[in-house]
């Protein structure tokens, strides 16, 4: 492992209890500062998932939320906005940050409060918020911010038109585990048995799962293929999918694999990963799959094209379909889904869009027919692994971006 770029302590304000994209960044990056041996300081909220459980241990120090919020044993009120960040800015003086990097905390006034009683450097680290509703707090959070560091070109651009956002921005693409050799590209797609599609995300409606079932419903009916499905993943729309699938007459040939804890493996045991999702800040199912020599197709939305080897269009499926035809033709409950994605064709802020079933059954029926097509996906895919996601980049590339944008802040003031 490389020497830091920033060596200097760091206080992480993450919430960890439940197991995401952000959550997950942040477990790779702690323990590449573990390893170094820095004392970085994290305060998560009021839980913590089983999983990080783990990971909160030296040198890394946890600092509860709660203490911010008791002076001397008295309770603060909320209303006491300047004695409760001056207080929370005399807890941490002991572990002698020099930076706050809050994680996906768009309009949190009291970091921002925090950042401004401690005097100390306040970075955003965008992680899918800037997709959210609307902050109440956003403004002050992002008065404060002295930079950010985005996972994709796609937030870069979500933060400048939705949110306003014309400060210093460091790019810094995520890493995932297990990467394959370059030389473990997969062959042809199997001729002796279904084809294994595969999907995988929390069971909500913007990630899409409807549409792959309905694709594989297309695929059997339509195309004459011999496919099944396995979804990896559990959330709201769980008992919902379950219900659609038995309507489409797939029960027998679609999985619900629940959450699966070797991911690895999933990759493996299916022959093509769909992210058809409407609304993806950057992905990181397709990096995974990448990772493991899996071909796959995702939507053309955010930052998904972003995940594939630069040239790879074959990869992408350009929705087709509004909200409204996506709920007139599958059923889709769109009220869940969020109010805006990022067009990068027009540079555009958009109403979120589906991809249709019959689209998408045409582009996945046209690279496992093709053996030469299949072969060349999983390359693809190996080749932008191995140089973008290696674990071993992500520390440093986190490392030097808070360095640049600390520096940076410095000369502006």
């Amino acid at each position: 492992m490389g020497q830091s770029s920033y060596s200097e302590r760091m206080l992480h304000r993450v919430n960890l209890d439940a197991v995401g994209g952000v959550e997950v960044s942040f477990l790779q990056y702690a323990e590449f500062r573990q390893a170094l041996g820095i004392a970085d300081t994290v305060v998560p909220g009021d839980s913590v998932h089983p999983r990080f459980g783990d990971a909160l241990a030296a040198p890394l120090q946890t600092l509860w939320r709660e203490q911010f919020k008791h002076w001397h044993g008295v309770r603060l009120p909320r209303a006491f906005r300047g004695l409760r960040a001056r207080w929370a800015a005399h807890c941490i003086r002991p572990y002698a940050p020099s930076v706050i990097l809050a994680w996906n905390h768009i309009g949190s006034r009291q970091v921002a409060d925090i950042a401004n009683a401690a005097r100390l450097p306040l970075i955003h680290y965008e992680h899918g918020e800037a997709w959210r509703e609307q902050a109440r707090h956003a403004g002050a959070f992002f008065d404060q911010v002295d930079g950010a560091i985005v996972n994709s070109f796609a937030a870069e651009r979500m933060l400048a038109l939705r949110w306003g956002w014309q400060g210093p921005v460091e790019r810094v693409y995520y890493s995932c585990d297990g990467v394959r050799a370059i030389d473990a590209a997969r062959g042809a797609p199997p001729s002796d048995r279904p084809i294994r599609i595969g999907a995988a995300a929390r069971m909500i409606e913007l990630k899409g799962h409807r549409i792959a079932l309905h694709t594989v419903k297309v695929l059997r009916d339509e195309h004459g293929l011999d496919v099944t499905l396995a979804i990896a993943g559990t959330g709201a729309e769980e008992s919902a999918l379950h219900a659609e699938s038995k309507r489409l007459g797939l029960t027998d040939i679609v999985d619900f694999k629940g959450s699966v804890p070797d991911m690895a493996a999933f990759y493996d045991e299916i022959d093509l990963m769909l992210v058809p999702s409407m609304v993806e800040p950057f992905g990181r199912t397709s990096m995974e799959a990448q990772a493991r020599g899996c071909p796959l197709i995702v939507t053309a939305v955010d930052g998904l094209p972003e995940t594939l080897e630069p040239g790879n269009t074959a990869a992408q499926v350009v929705p087709d379909w509004s909200l409204d035809e996506y709920k007139k033709e599958l059923g889709g409950n769109v009220e869940s889904v969020l109010p805006w994605a990022y067009d990068p064709v027009s540079d555009q802020l958009i109403q979120p869009r589906a991809v249709s079933p019959a689209r998408l059954a045409t582009a996945i029926r046209e690279l496992v027919t093709d053996e030469n097509a299949y072969r060349d996906a999983s390359l693809s895919g190996l080749r932008n692994a191995n140089k973008r996601f290696l674990p071993e980049l992500y520390g440093p590339a986190v490392d030097a971006a808070v360095a640049s944008l600390v520096r940076v802040g410095k000369q502006r003031t």
